[in-house]
């Protein structure tokens, strides 16, 4: 069976269950642990971490929690700006993002729990985010059905980011493109098939979209009569799921998508079906090696399913009440004893910051056009400033073209200057902002 694995139950109910995924016995229970569709994830492969709305706060409603595994009653709440839903981590455990109701998308450095990014990335609430497999894009789903595609890398350089052009997927009534979504987006995946990345992207429309993830080129549609509530692809990338509000699980080959750009539909008679819940599908989840299958539903079960014959080898009743939001496998070692070593480090968990601080960006203009530089050197010697300034002189007493290109230089770097300044009191301001926001923190904790 290879590494023995975990999976973690998330309750509507403020519990969070961890059991064996092979035996289904049961490992622990994690009080306080909730979060939306979407909202919970596996940080670094050390860390849980789930969004949830804390009734406790009375300023900030909602918070991140975080958990190690190892000494799951050890735990980190940090209250953020606004109510986020969905969130998620970038596979080499560098940023962690968040999605807000109000359509606003936060990036966080998971190390420090600085907020290094904040924009508006979409009009109406965000239901899901992801990350590439290399971590270089940034997927984003809202509730409208509207689907973008950010660079990671323009993310940081742009005030106000805007999405790779042509790989948008529009709701129905803001666009008529073929990859169009007409309801919520409930999930997204990416894979690595064939000579581009492709993106799954799937929807209470009852649809599943497959397309290109640079080009946004739509290669294959399942259709199903009922909404797709919740999608998972295999390890391998062999199949495709898709949870269902009937009930059913649809289980779709995935042999040929991705190799070649041929926009075809899959029916649901098309599919095969698994049955076994009494409710609609809430979460999917497969064990590393994928011969294992976890499905949940609002009937407040987990079936385990064995992914050979697609026969359900084990059930588990949720007697605490409240149905599954999500589920998420990850390695038993991560809650064994192997923290108790001599030389391990306590876990430090990150304190999320609300608000991005201002960064000391340092802009040069002006360069001096003679240097010397030796050949068999890599350092680079400049003129003195007083030299310069020599130089500076006799080009203006000559009134030389040079001269007008530096006093022109002059001018752009003073306008500069104070836009620089403009903006640093903008930030003096967000982090005075701040301080406030964590003075009633602590006022809130202590109550």
């Amino acid at each position: 069976m290879g590494e023995k694995e975990a999976m973690l139950v998330v309750c509507a109910n403020d519990v969070g269950l961890v059991y064996d995924i092979n035996t289904c016995e049961k490992i622990m229970c994690i009080h306080d642990c909730v979060a939306p569709p979407c909202g919970l994830a596996f940080v670094d492969g050390f860390l849980l971490a789930a969004s949830r709305t804390d009734k406790d706060q009375p300023i900030f409603g909602s918070a991140i929690y975080f958990w190690a595994p190892s000494k799951i009653k050890e735990v980190q709440k940090s209250y953020v700006a606004e109510a986020i839903g969905p969130i998620a981590c970038s596979k080499d455990g560098v940023y962690l993002v968040g999605g807000a109701s109000s359509g606003h998308t936060y990036i966080w450095e998971i190390a420090s729990g600085a907020l290094l990014k904040r924009w508006c990335g979409h009009k109406n609430a965000i239901s899901c985010l992801a990350f590439s497999q290399d971590s270089s894009f940034l997927i984003s789903g809202s509730i409208e059905g509207m689907v973008y595609t950010w660079s990671m890398v323009s993310l940081f350089q742009a005030e106000e980011p805007r999405p790779i052009e042509g790989t948008e997927i529009y709701p129905n009534f803001y666009n008529v493109k073929k990859n169009e979504h007409k309801a919520s987006i409930t999930g997204i995946l990416t894979m690595l098939r064939g000579q581009c990345p492709i993106l799954i992207t799937s929807s209470l429309d009852g649809n599943c979209k497959v397309t290109d993830l640079l080009s946004g080129l739509l290669l294959h549609t399942i259709s199903l009569s009922s909404s797709v509530t919740t999608i998972a692809v295999d390890p391998l990338e062999q199949f495709l799921l898709c949870g269902a509000g009937d009930t059913c699980i649809y289980v779709t080959v995935l042999n040929g998508i991705g190799t070649k750009k041929s926009s075809l539909t899959c029916f649901e008679d098309n599919c095969q079906i698994l049955s076994g819940h009494n409710a609609p599908i809430t979460a999917l989840a497969f064990c590393s090696k994928g011969v294992r299958l976890v499905s949940a539903s609002k009937d407040c079960t987990i079936l385990v399913w064995d992914t050979r014959a697609w026969q359900v080898i084990n059930k588990i009743e949720n007697k605490i009440g409240g149905h599954i939001t999500n589920l998420l496998v990850f390695p038993k070692r991560a809650i064994s004893t192997v923290h108790q070593e001599r030389n391990f480090r306590p876990i430090k968990f990150p304190k999320l910051e609300k608000i991005c601080k201002p960064t000391n960006e340092t802009m040069a203009f002006l360069v001096p056009s003679q240097f010397s530089k030796d050949v068999n050197s890599s350092i680079v010697s400049f003129n003195s400033s007083n030299l310069l300034a020599e130089q500076l002189l006799d080009l203006e007493e000559k009134r030389t073209l040079e001269a007008v290109e530096m006093i022109i230089g002059m001018n752009i770097q003073d306008r500069v200057k104070n836009q620089t300044m403009a903006k640093e009191l903008t930030n003096m301001n967000m982090l005075l902002q701040g301080q406030v926001f964590d003075v009633m923190d602590v006022g809130a904790d202590e109550d």
